[in-house]
């Protein structure tokens, strides 16, 4: 993996995926991306996790991709689309994380980076948190997939104007318009963590649903999953978790969940 990627555990049910390139702002080269992959592809796969915040290192979240590295495959068509499938591969892996993942964002939230955030479920911005989509800026095209969840997030017209203009858009601005789901005066990575512990409390089943139906409905495709939400809803009903939750409801205490 790479060294710019790093995946800690805040507790036995907490995930931290932390990108650690702070002399590029957090900025990913191939390898990086192809890390940022199989660490949510392992992550997703790993029954105890029950919640994933990503964050970077102080300073910044994600300035995007390494705009010179891609660059220098521009005669390389093969190498080209190898790289942008690396990327393609970490953004899916990310929204495909049964789990809630939540981003924890300081400082610049950049192109892929923004693309980043979008894919996951929550994003906490600190104070000094911008927002940027510069594709427009560098004559490349943004992915339609991104566009799609830029404009559900904050809506077409404010999706255009970052779209069009490329303008970094400040933390305050950015809760405004639906980009960030909260801003805090203080730590954003503590913030998110708290909100992590509280999503991890959570039945897993039920929490996998909600994020496949909500996520597909953005997307257009719910007739796609509905099978998959039918599955996981009739697993439900026979679970050990919908068991506990019936009875710590009627005994009056929190319950506890396995995801079983």
């Amino acid at each position: 993996m790479s060294t710019f990627i790093r995946v800690t555990r805040h507790s036995a049910s907490c995930a931290v995926v932390t990108i650690d390139r702070p002399e590029k702002r957090n900025a990913l080269d191939e390898a990086a991306w192809r890390a940022l992959a199989e660490a949510f592809e392992t992550l997703s796969a790993d029954g105890a996790v029950r919640a994933i915040v990503l964050t970077g290192v102080p300073g910044a979240f994600c300035a995007g991709d390494d705009i010179l590295a891609f660059a220098a495959l521009r005669d390389d068509p093969q190498g080209r689309q190898r790289y942008w499938d690396t990327i393609m591969r970490a953004y899916r892996a990310v929204s495909a994380a049964p789990m809630p993942v939540i981003a924890a964002i300081e400082g610049p939230c950049i192109g892929g980076g923004c693309t980043l955030a979008l894919r996951t479920d929550f994003r906490i911005a600190g104070e000094r948190a911008v927002f940027a989509v510069p594709p427009a800026r560098l004559g490349l095209v943004y992915p339609a997939e991104s566009c799609a969840l830029l404009a559900d997030a904050v809506g077409t017209t404010m999706a255009k104007y970052m779209l069009y203009s490329g303008q970094k858009i400040p933390s305050a601005w950015a809760v405004a318009a639906g980009l960030a789901w909260a801003a805090t005066g203080g730590d954003a990575r503590a913030t998110a963590l708290a909100l992590a512990e509280e999503m991890a409390l959570s039945a897993p089943l039920s929490v996998r649903a909600s994020k496949l139906t909500c996520d597909a409905r953005a997307l257009g495709r719910l007739d796609e999953v509905m099978p998959q939400i039918e599955r996981l809803s009739e697993q439900a009903d026979q679970s050990a978790d919908y068991r506990e939750g019936a009875a710590a409801f009627a005994q009056k205490r929190k319950p506890r969940f396995t995801g079983t």
